[in-house]
C-alpha cells in the first residue's frame, strides 16, 4: 500500500518542527546526519524529548561549531547569502534529493524577489540563508525518503496572527515572504494566537512537499509530534499521521443543470458526447421544478481538468444556460479479478476490498451473458453457477 504522511499544522510549520515530526516517526537520526554530512558542513543535530503543554514531541535543533542557534519562529536575522552560493552548496548532494532542495530553493528565492522588488540572483535571504536552513530543508527531503513516504496530504495551516519584528521593523503575520508562499493553500489566522506560527521554511515545505491539502480517508499507523522552540498558548507542536490510504482516494466534481424545455430525442446524443469528451459518469433524475414544471436534472462526474470541456458540451448540446459545479472525494474500494471455473466454462468476477476484507464480489456480465448465449442457456442459470462457485471458494478470495 502506498505510505501516506498526513500534517495537522493547527501550530503551524517551522524547519525545526518538520525535521522533529519526521524523527518522532522513526527516522534514523545518525543515518540522517549521515546523508547530511554530504553538504560539507560542519554541523550537530541536537535532539531530546520535551514536553508541550502536556505533549510529549522531538525537538531538533541544528547547532554549529561556536553559535549555538536553532529556527525560532521570531527569527528574522539577515545572514547575507545568495541564492548562487546556497546552490553550491546543494550541488553536493545525491539525486532526487538534489533537485528537491535546489527547488525548494529557488521558490524561496522568487518569494523574497517579489517583496524586495530584486531580482532574485540579488537576494539575500533573511533566515531562510542561515546554514541551519540549508540542513532543515535537506533533511525534510532525505527524512521523507528514509521513511517511504510516496504522498503528503495536509489540513488547514494556522499562521498566527499579530506582528513580527524584521531587520525591516513590524511585519503583519504572516510576514510578507511567508505569505507569498502561502499562496494556494488553505490557512486561517488564530487570533487568539498573537505569534508567527509559519516561518518561510515551513512555508516552502508545504508549498514543495505537499500532494494535496485536504484530509484523506486514512488508516493510521504512527502519530509523531516535532516541538517548536517558544511556548504558546497552544501546544507549539507539528502533529503527523504516518499510514495508508483506505482505499483509492479521488477529487472530482459534479457538475450539475436542470433542463425543462429541450426536445427528449437530444439526451441520448448529449451522453454520448459528454462521454466521449472524457466524463467519468453521467446520469439523468426526472425531476419537478417550480411552477410544477417537469424536467431533467443532467449530472456529470468528471476530473477538474475536464471541466471546461464538459461546460461546452452542455452548453452546445442542451438548452441549458448555467450550471453548477460541486467538489467532491470519491472513495473506490481496491479491487482485483479472479477466475472462476464453472461447469458452462470460465467467468472472470471482480472481487473489491474494504479494510483487508472481501465486501462485493461480481462476476462480470459480458462473459456471463456470452456464455449463456453459446450454451442457449438463461443468463441467471450462469449467474447462479458462478455465485455457487464462490461460496465455495469465500475464504480464499
Amino acid at each position: 500500500m502506498e505510505k501516506i504522511l498526513y500534517l495537522d499544522p493547527f501550530s503551524g510549520i517551522a524547519g525545526d518542527m518538520f525535521l522533529g515530526l519526521l524523527v518522532d516517526l522513526g527516522v534514523d537520526p545518525e543515518e540522517l546526519k549521515r546523508r547530511l554530512s554530504k553538504l560539507g558542513i560542519e554541523f550537530e543535530l541536537r535532539i531530546k524529548k520535551v514536553n508541550k503543554k502536556g505533549i510529549t514531541a522531538t525537538k531538533v535543533d541544528v547547532v554549529f561549531p561556536g553559535k549555538d542557534h536553532h529556527e525560532d519562529h521570531m527569527d528574522h536575522e539577515h545572514h547575507g547569502r545568495h541564492l548562487s552560493e546556497i546552490m553550491e552548496i546543494l550541488e553536493r548532494l545525491e539525486s532526487p534529493a538534489r533537485e528537491k532542495a535546489k527547488r525548494m530553493f529557488e521558490t524561496l528565492a522568487e518569494a523574497e524577489s517579489k517583496v524586495h522588488g530584486l531580482p532574485k540572483e540579488k537576494v539575500h535571504f533573511h533566515e531562510v540563508g542561515a546554514m541551519d536552513a540549508v540542513i532543515e530543508i535537506v533533511g525534510a527531503v532525505i527524512g521523507l525518503e528514509l521513511l517511504g513516504v510516496e504522498r503528503i496530504f495536509c489540513g488547514t495551516v494556522n499562521t498566527g496572527s499579530g506582528f513580527v519584528m524584521t531587520e525591516h521593523g513590524r511585519y503583519p503575520v504572516p510576514a510578507p515572504a511567508t505569505a507569498e508562499l502561502l499562496k494556494d493553500i488553505p490557512i486561517y489566522m488564530d487570533q487568539k494566537v498573537r505569534a508567527e506560527l509559519v516561518t518561510p521554511t515551513g512555508a516552502v515545505i508545504l508549498k514543495e512537499l505537499v500532494d494535496e491539502f485536504r484530509t484523506p480517508i486514512l488508516r493510521i499507523e504512527k502519530v509523531g509530534y516535532g516541538a517548536g522552540t517558544r511556548d504558546l498558548e497552544i501546544p507549539n507542536v507539528l502533529r503527523g499521521y504516518l499510514g495508508s490510504l483506505e482505499g483509492k482516494s479521488e477529487r472530482d466534481i459534479l457538475i450539475e443543470t436542470n433542463v425543462d424545455d429541450m426536445n427528449p430525442q437530444l439526451f441520448g446524443y448529449l451522453m454520448e458526447k459528454l462521454f466521449e469528451t472524457g466524463a467519468k459518469d453521467v446520469f439523468y433524475t426526472p425531476i419537478y421544478m417550480k411552477k410544477n414544471r417537469p424536467a431533467v436534472k443532467v449530472s456529470v462526474l468528471c476530473s477538474e481538468e475536464k471541466r471546461d470541456q464538459i461546460l461546452k458540451i452542455l452548453f452546445k448540446e442542451s438548452t441549458s444556460i448555467g450550471a453548477r459545479i460541486l467538489h467532491l472525494e470519491k472513495v473506490e474500494a481496491p479491487r482485483k479479478v479472479i477466475t472462476v471455473e464453472t461447469e458452462y466454462g470460465k467467468i472472470p468476477v471482480k472481487v473489491a476490498y474494504f479494510d483487508s476484507e472481501a465486501v462485493n464480489v461480481s462476476p462480470e456480465y459480458e462473459a456471463c451473458k456470452k456464455l449463456a448465449q453459446e450454451k442457449k442457456i438463461p443468463l441467471k442459470e450462469v449467474y447462479n453457477a458462478v455465485c455457487r462457485k464462490i461460496s465455495e471458494v469465500q475464504g480464499n478470495v
